[in-house]
């Protein structure tokens, strides 16, 4: 308790000077009903919640302090324990309800300074979380599991962000992994706006992730990548494309990853595709070597704006954990009824029929809800 003493004094002291004092976080929860061959059913619900409150120390100043609250899952026979959320496909990573992993306790989970030097310019300090890569796929938009480049790390050490609008935005972040006690970790990313009408974008985002010391506590070494996204709009008509290419060392090979995100609006109708590869070395297992849960994946989705509010979309997909196993790929066709009650909240009710004879997970349906603030 001594130990804790001087920290929470520091921190209630800057709170208490604070000019002004912001809370800010996001809130996703879910919950699904897998039905078997006998339509057997089996509940499941979980939750990520994230909080920060930031105390502006002036106009330039600022610390904030996270906490966070994620349901648990069993994870294997020893009792292991990990993060978890539902999936649409078949019950996996998921707490059955009834089960007390799903009620956990919030934990602080860092704090970060910053000092805003100049309009272009800011420092920062603590702990920092970085990723790059991410999906827009809907299953696979969380970067703590889910990266073409780089899935979500921590650090605590110093960063620098620099950049504006016109010339583009940068960060590099360097100091000690979360991941052991032997690493260090370097971040450091640009996006470059090649193009940046008001009817047109083009960025160019490149990233370089690396951890040297001993026993980094991952397969890989070093990620680098690029982003490039581009979007046209001409009155009612809109597109775009998001592709991103990744490489990662695996046993002293590249390992190759390939996502394509094309989308299209036109009025009230949407078109949404996602392609995603990776280039793995045949000689080992394909798990260990991808930073998704599939090798190779395939969705589409058409969707209807049948009101500023409600969206309905049917989606298609197909998956392939490992394209050198027989037999472990499957499908899902189902459909997505989409509300948005205000400016950053989402509702989805979804259901659909699983097509596999590697689970026993037929007809599934639920309901997930994301708010940001």
């Amino acid at each position: 308790m001594r130990k804790l003493f001087l920290p929470m004094a520091l921190m209630g002291a800057s709170f208490a000077l604070a000019a002004e004092v912001e809370l800010h976080g996001s809130v996703n929860a879910d919950y699904a009903t897998y039905f078997d061959s006998d339509f057997d059913p089996t509940n499941a619900a979980n939750q990520d919640i994230d909080l920060a409150a930031t105390a502006h120390i002036d106009e330039n100043v600022s610390v904030t302090v996270k906490t966070n609250t994620h349901s648990t899952y069993v994870t294997d026979s020893t009792g292991s324990k990990d993060a978890s959320e539902t999936r649409r496909h078949y019950m996996a990573r998921t707490t059955a309800m009834g089960d007390g992993g799903r009620f956990t306790e919030f934990n602080f989970d860092g704090v970060e300074l910053r000092w805003d030097v100049t309009h272009a310019v800011a420092l920062v300090f603590g702990d920092l979380t970085y990723s790059a890569g991410a999906f827009n796929y809907y299953y696979w938009r969380d970067p703590a599991r889910y990266a073409v480049i780089t899935r979500e790390e921590g650090l605590r050490g110093v960063g620098a962000e620099f950049g504006n609008d016109k010339y583009g935005k940068g960060k590099v972040y360097f100091g000690a992994s979360e991941d052991t006690d032997h690493t260090m970790a370097l971040f450091a990313t640009y996006a470059f706006p090649l193009l940046n009408r008001a009817n047109e974008h083009l960025v160019l985002t490149p990233s370089l992730d690396w951890m040297f010391g001993q026993h980094i506590n991952r397969t890989h070494t070093y990620v680098l990548g690029t982003e490039v996204d581009y979007s046209k709009s001409y009155e009612n008509l809109n597109y775009g494309i998001y592709a991103v290419w990744g490489l990662h060392p695996y046993k002293g090979k590249g390992v190759h990853s390939f996502l394509l995100e094309p989308s299209f609006n036109f009025y009230f109708f949407n078109l949404g595709f996602t392609y995603f590869y990776t280039i793995t070395d045949k000689d080992y297992k394909a798990e260990p070597q991808l930073f998704t849960d599939d090798q190779y994946m395939f969705a589409v989705e058409p969707s209807f704006n049948l009101h500023k509010k409600f969206t309905m979309g049917v989606s298609y997909e197909y998956h392939d954990p490992d394209r050198e196993v027989h037999g472990d790929d499957y499908t899902f066709l189902g459909m997505n009824n989409y509300l948005y009650p205000t400016m950053g909240s989402e509702i989805v009710f979804w259901f659909g029929y699983n097509f596999s004879d590697n689970f026993d997970t037929d007809f599934a349906l639920g309901i997930s809800g994301k708010v940001e603030f």
